[in-house]
């Protein structure tokens, strides 16, 4: 038996990463690590991933490996905070002794019963990149747009971007913080035709210079 500490930014910014009705069903969830030293949260649906972690700080016991089903992860997800503060509580998960039995996920009087996936999960290092070339690189909007609001839950201003390190055509790195980061791969395909845009270089018609033409009429008011 295990006791694992999850906090719900983390959850809540890996699950946007979870693959959705995906024939592999591991992706689907996300992937708990921990042993008495920390946590990792794993998600990603084989294009993006989702890596964080969060101290032990001495309150997990053992080890565990398993994927959170994601019908588990939007239980967690949707439970309302009693209290401000409670939002720095962890999510206690307990583990049974067998590894296909039922688990159970506790947070401020919430509790949710359930098993792993069994799946094996993919070997998640092997895709970050050692390191980073700076090159550009053609990236999904929805990508992007998915790494923007996890980094709104785990606490970025909604106005700022993200960090993102371009790596041409290996995969990019966007990093939230020390213990978080997400890693997009690049879009392949031929460059865009400029020819497209060849007609919008040429102009339709003059537009009003109102401002001048407001100033105009002033002067000749005034004479």
């Amino acid at each position: 038996m295990a006791t694992i500490n999850i906090y719900r930014t983390k959850l809540k910014a890996a699950s946007r990463f979870m693959a959705v009705k995906d024939v592999r069903i591991g992706l689907t969830g996300v992937l708990i690590e921990s042993n008495d030293i920390q946590t990792r949260i794993v998600a990603t649906d084989g294009h993006t991933l989702f890596a964080g972690f969060d101290d032990a700080k001495g309150d997990n016991v053992g080890s565990f490996a398993g994927i959170m089903p994601a019908d588990t992860v939007k239980a967690i997800l949707n439970w309302k905070a009693p209290y401000k503060s409670a939002a720095d509580m962890p999510v206690v998960v307990t583990t049974s002794d067998d590894p296909l039995g039922e688990h159970r996920a506790e947070w401020c009087g919430n509790v949710v019963i359930f098993r792993v996936v069994e799946w094996r999960y993919p070997d998640y290092t092997r895709v970050i990149p050692q390191a980073l070339s700076g090159l550009a690189g053609h990236y999904n909007p929805d990508y992007l747009a998915r790494a923007k609001a996890a980094a709104v839950d785990l606490g970025a201003p909604k106005m700022y971007g993200i960090n993102l390190t371009q790596n041409g055509d290996g995969p990019a790195l966007v990093t939230f913080s020390p213990q978080a980061f997400a890693i997009i791969m690049p879009m392949r395909g031929e460059p865009g035709d400029i020819g497209a845009a060849d007609w919008a270089r040429a102009k339709i018609t003059e537009q009003v210079d109102y401002p001048a033409l407001q100033a105009e009429r002033a002067k000749a008011a005034a004479a």
